[in-house]
């Protein structure tokens, strides 16, 4: 890479994140109630909504890690592609029902959700909130994490002085502006990164000629090596499993497609529309925004099996390198947006994690154990627990490598096992009583911990949380059918009916 083109790449970076502070520091002024401020309940049109949403849920993983997979293991992971799918559906099954919970009493939290259906239960309320506290902040580190390094690759800082750049500058306006800051910003950088996707998906088409290039080239290389690093092309590569086992290409469909309607990055945003009528048009952009950021990942993918099969460059000694490579190849302007668009899917995420993590430390959490603070108290101890969450998370995530890259593997399945019986169950299924919901939820809250600790040997070949979700589900159904049926509030029964 030139010094032009490094000098240009910086540049265009932080301008976006310059952009991401104005907006975020503008929406200060809307952030002045705790309905605003933990939720921006109410507040935004689908579009806005659809991009946040989009953001929050393709992280950096998503746009570095997955070409990466693709690269090394073949189409397997192609089915994380389904997902966008999953953005419709769940605005469809569960969207409408979240959104209403908004207009029947005043909702600024996933919290304040479970408060309505299971009649202020506390141990479900803290339970729940803590299991997503583990999983945000899993989350929260890996994002901080991934973009340090990025930026620290391009200007030659320290990780730990881009962190404090960067998410110093994201910390600052989260705190101040609250989700209104946080949900307008993502929106911002979930533009950029369609924008990106277009630009790539060009790109892509310009350099091979389209996916029948790229096949014969994988089914014709054989065996190509360079610098002592030797990449084995075979047509099995892209046919409809890859390398992997079945089992494992499977799991790679479900994850996504299950996990997308339980994350909390879609659940909050089911509340933040303006319009309840909206719902679908949130779900139709929210998907159309994911699959063009999904498209961005597999011809990114594709690009670099292209480029290494035709000895263009070099097998690649790091998958992850899939996307960078690509970009570098392609030319400057792919390079300016693949570096931005990185950048604000690791600040999309990272904003909407350290948000939820201050609204449950302020708000859930103390309300779950008793503790009963007025909206001004909230709002301003959640400012000060936002700064402080933000600068301990950029310190561990650069200083605690090893964790982070374990905590890494929680994220997903952690918030997934947080929502399901309480939000996913509970909405969608009347006799979900609220002894189920506690013991699903207690449950989930369990296993999350021994398996963070590593002392169960989860059998078969399935990622542990599919068993820690799978066990909570039924533990939920199973209390629930052996529980006396409850009497619901008319409003909520109306609700789940809907």
């Amino acid at each position: 890479m030139s010094n032009t083109a490094r000098a240009l790449i910086i540049a265009f970076s932080v301008g976006m994140i310059l952009i991401s502070f104005a907006i975020g520091w503008w929406a200060k002024r809307k952030a002045n109630t705790a309905k605003a401020y933990f939720g921006s309940t109410g507040m935004f049109g689908p579009l806005v909504v659809g991009l946040s949403s989009t953001a929050a849920v393709a992280s950096a993983f998503a746009l570095v890690g997955i070409p990466g997979i693709l690269y090394a293991t073949g189409n397997a992971m192609t089915f994380w592609m389904l997902s966008s799918a999953a953005f419709a559906m769940a605005y469809i099954i569960i969207g409408k029902k979240v959104r209403a919970m908004a207009e029947i009493s005043e909702v600024a939290s996933l919290g304040d959700v479970s408060d309505l259906r299971f009649n202020n239960n506390k141990i479900i309320k803290g339970s729940m909130s803590i299991t997503l506290l583990l999983g945000c902040i899993a989350y929260l580190s890996a994002q901080i994490k991934a973009g340090s390094e990025l930026f620290s690759h391009l200007v030659g800082w320290s990780p730990l002085v881009s962190g404090l750049v960067i998410f110093g500058v994201l910390t600052i306006y989260m705190s101040v502006s609250g989700e209104v800051g946080g949900l307008l910003t993502q929106a911002f950088q979930g533009f950029v990164m369609v924008l990106a996707g277009l630009v790539l998906v060009v790109a892509f088409f310009r350099m091979t000629g389209g996916f029948g290039e790229v096949l014969k080239v994988t089914s014709e290389a054989g065996t190509v090596t360079a610098n002592n690093i030797t990449k084995e092309f075979s047509p099995g590569i892209l046919d409809a499993w890859g390398t992997l086992p079945k089992v494992a290409a499977m799991a790679y469909m479900l994850i996504p497609i299950l996990g997308t309607v339980g994350q909390p990055q879609v659940l909050t945003r089911m509340y933040a529309l303006k319009d309840p009528k909206d719902m679908p048009r949130l779900g139709l952009y929210s998907a159309i925004a994911h699959t063009i950021v999904g498209l961005l990942t597999l011809v990114v993918a594709s690009g670099a099996l292209y480029l290494v099969g035709t000895g263009k460059i070099a097998p690649l000694d790091n998958p992850d390198r899939a996307i960078y490579e690509f970009a570098d190849y392609s030319g400057l302007i792919v390079q300016l947006f693949v570096y931005a668009a990185v950048l604000a899917a690791a600040m999309s995420s990272a904003s909407l994690f350290l948000s939820i993590s201050s609204n449950i430390i302020i708000r859930d959490l103390p309300d779950a154990f008793g503790i009963k603070l007025s909206e001004e108290k909230q709002m301003k101890y959640a400012k000060g627990a936002m700064a402080v969450i933000g600068i301990a998370s950029i310190f561990f995530s650069i200083t605690q490598g090893e964790m982070v890259a374990i905590l890494g593997t929680f994220g997903w399945g952690t918030l997934m096992s947080a929502t399901f019986p309480v939000f996913i169950l509970g909405l969608l299924w009347k006799r979900a009583s609220v002894k189920g919901v506690m013991a699903g939820s207690v449950m989930a809250l369990i296993l999350n911990i021994v398996s963070f600790l590593n002392l169960i040997p989860w059998p078969g070949a399935l990622p542990w949380y599919f068993n820690v979700i799978t066990i909570s589900i039924i533990t939920t159904v199973v209390v629930s059918l052996l529980a006396k049926d409850e009497v619901l509030d008319k409003k909520v029964e109306a609700v789940i009916e809907l």
